[in-house]
């Protein structure tokens, strides 16, 4: 999805298709080029570090073991759009409908995007009510930490989890590796994608996610390609997938833990790698 997503949405915008991006003089108001391409601002220093920045949106494909739909079924994929990325929501539904008339895949499956919700359940496009598209409520996120409260939860990964820690693709993680990789996530998202100054995640989250205690680990490698519609091959996406049970200050994390159930965390985030769920010990006993 993300592959033809992001060569529809070229083809559909992009005004210099001979011109690499980053020399081209449209890239900073190009949908195309701000969320595949997106510009470093080099007048920042903390942003003249980084030769790419990350990309504002997550695909999210349904939970579960199913690869396939038949003909005539009706199937669900979701995606989170961060900070000035959610002006380009009409862009993603033209372009969602482009790749269905073209069609997806290798086979070219070709589909129809029948309707918009927005994270309320709230319509805000109908095929069979004409063209208009509604606004979505935006979710704002205060990563802050919140108020102390020690107490046992568990993080169950919805799909696979690749974190490089030390240079190195893990195969075993903690929750300071899980805590440390959000916090640099978010911090880049907002540098690149928010108006106002970035989030600086307070290290106070690393401090209290160092001194929790593992309680239970439940997780396994599981490895997974994907087709890379650029380089015509596969590529490895493998990574850790099941639950790890902590015990700690949960009510200091709280706010860290919430924003990355949107972002997700390490690589591969934007194909929908690295999401994963919170639950309290009440909420699993209730």
């Amino acid at each position: 999805m993300r592959g033809g997503f992001g060569s529809a949405l070229r083809e559909l915008t992009c005004a210099m298709p001979g011109r690499a991006c980053r020399e081209c003089s449209l890239n900073s108001v190009c949908p195309y080029g701000y969320l595949f391409e997106t510009p470093i601002d080099g007048r920042s220093a903390v942003m003249r570090k980084y030769t790419n920045a990350p990309h504002p949106f997550v695909f999210e494909p349904p939970i579960g073991t199913r690869r396939s739909v038949k003909e005539g079924e009706l199937a669900t994929l979701a995606f989170v759009l961060v900070g000035q990325a959610a002006e380009y929501l009409p862009h993603f539904l033209l372009t969602l409908s482009e790749l269905g008339r073209r069609g997806l895949g290798m086979h070219r499956v070709p589909y129809t995007v029948m309707r918009f919700e927005d994270e309320t359940g709230r319509v805000i496009y109908d095929r069979h009510e004409g063209e208009r598209l509604l606004p979505p409520e935006p979710v704002a996120l205060r990563v802050a930490p919140g108020r102390s409260e020690r107490r046992r939860f568990a993080l169950r990964f919805l799909s696979p989890v690749r974190l490089t820690v030390r240079g190195k693709l893990a195969r075993r993680i903690t929750l300071y590796d899980i805590a440390a990789a959000l916090r640099r996530r978010l911090f880049l998202l907002s540098a690149f994608h928010q108006r106002g100054a970035p989030i600086e995640a307070d290290e106070i989250f690393l401090d209290a996610a160092r001194n929790v205690r593992l309680v239970r680990e439940d997780m396994r490698w599981i490895d997974d390609r994907r087709l890379s519609t650029r380089q015509k091959r596969e590529i490895p996406i493998g990574g850790l997938a099941g639950s790890l049970v902590f015990e700690g200050d949960y009510g200091l994390l709280k706010p860290l833990l919430a924003a990355g159930e949107y972002v997700h965390v390490g690589k591969n985030a934007v194909c929908g790698l690295g999401r994963y769920g919170v639950v309290t010990e009440e909420e699993r006993n209730g």
